[in-house]
């Protein structure tokens, strides 16, 4: 059985992408695709103003269909 995908939005500074997502991912895997799309290892992921740890499931955080979720860029490993 296949979970439900969800779309989320990212959002940094600078741009947004959308992106299907399993309802079940975890912030990890949440983090890998961003890595993948934006090419940078330094970020943090926030949802609703809390910083996502990569040891949690998105619903963890309330994460659903339509959600926004803030990436912050750092230069260097913060």
């Amino acid at each position: 059985m296949t979970a439900f995908k969800m779309t989320i939005k990212l959002v940094s500074p600078t741009s947004e992408f959308y992106l299907s997502v399993p309802e079940t991912d975890s912030v990890a895997a949440l983090k890998t695709a961003v890595r993948r799309t934006w090419g940078s290892e330094y970020f943090t992921l926030h949802h609703n103003s809390v910083k996502m740890r990569s040891d949690k499931l998105l619903s963890a955080y309330g994460v659903r269909d339509g959600s926004i979720i803030k990436v912050a860029y750092f230069a260097e490993f913060p």
